[in-house]
């Protein structure tokens, strides 16, 4: 017998042995699971180190038998104040950053975790916790998600589906689109990681900008060796450009406690300079994104490299001077 039926016997011997009112004896396991004596004497010790075992008392029999406490195995399976609470977190914050429709289900999983779980304290428990906690949610500024789009993005992605749509590109020029979906980025934007039909490059598709979006009956190839993480790490954000930017900034010893600890990309590299300020390293692309995230640390921070990276910076903040 493979080793994986024996586990699975035992499990079984535990789940009887906690619904049986006058308990197993040893003789009793050694018929049911068909083992020697010393087989099954060894399967209840098992039983007795990993769950609550009690012996029954019967006054009229000298032969010993066991069962499990009962909850036991209940426990196994229960979940706890602290996992229904997180949940319920992770609930808040997806609804706060508008991704309603990855977490419409939610409501109805952690019910079933409290039905399961049975308990009144526990329910309790998670109440208090939450206020204790004193879960805060960002406010930050986002672009409303389209619900029907995100519903068709993920039928395509489930079903490795070429997914069509009407683009509008920067220029403001209209495109019919057909791609192969691959991922979705959140971010203050959504977008859509796909590529289009015959091409090898993976493209960033704003998820406001897609009008008319529908799966088609079209089944695509998958590229197994797509790496999300991967490819974001080519990028700032969400952005990506064909060849990434070396970049170095400089950050004034103002921000030092903040940027020491702070994490601008997955492959940034952090010096800590004599004279306390702070030198980071990372190649990236997405000059734009880039650009306006360093507009928040003002003159505490300075692009060192590349050139490329200060023009942006230089035409975007004389676009906002003009305006003045």
């Amino acid at each position: 017998m493979a080793r994986g039926d024996d586990i699975k016997k035992i499990l079984y011997l535990a789940k009887d042995m906690r619904d049986s009112t006058l308990g197993y004896s040893i003789q009793m396991i050694q018929d049911e699971l068909e083992v020697s004596r010393r087989t099954a004497m060894r399967i209840k010790n098992i039983i007795s180190d990993v769950f609550e075992v009690e012996e029954v008392l019967n006054p009229d029999s000298r032969i010993k038998k066991w069962r499990l406490k009962r909850g036991t195995l209940d426990r196994i399976t229960a979940f706890s104040a602290d996992e229904i609470a997180m949940l319920e977190d992770c609930q808040a914050y997806m609804k706060s950053q508008n991704y309603t429709n990855r977490c419409d289900l939610l409501p109805d999983i952690i019910q079933k975790m409290k039905i399961t779980t049975n308990s009144m304290s526990v329910n309790d428990d998670v109440s208090d916790l939450l206020e204790v906690q004193g879960y805060a949610v960002h406010q930050a500024p986002k672009i409303k998600l389209d619900s029907t789009a995100m519903a068709k993005i993920s039928e395509a992605l489930l079903a490795q589906k070429y997914l069509s749509f009407r683009y509008k590109n920067k220029k403001g020029e209209e495109k019919d689109r057909k791609v192969e979906p691959y991922a979705v980025i959140f971010s203050e934007y959504t977008y859509l990681v796909a590529r289009d039909e015959g091409d090898t490059v993976y493209k960033h598709f704003l998820l406001y900008k897609m009008q008319n979006v529908r799966v088609t009956n079209e089944y695509y190839d998958k590229d197994e060796n797509f790496n999300l993480q991967e490819h974001l790490t080519k990028s700032f954000g969400a952005f990506q450009d064909k060849v990434p930017m070396k970049i170095k900034l400089l950050f004034s010893k103002n921000v030092k406690d903040v940027i020491e600890n702070y994490s601008l990309h997955p492959n940034q590299q952090i010096i800590p300079n004599e004279d306390g300020t702070t030198t980071v390293t990372f190649e990236a692309g997405g000059a734009y994104e880039i650009c306006w995230f360093l507009f928040r640390w003002g003159k505490d921070v300075q692009i060192l490299e590349p050139q490329e990276l200060k023009d942006t910076y230089k035409k975007l903040l004389s676009d906002v001077i003009e305006q003045l």
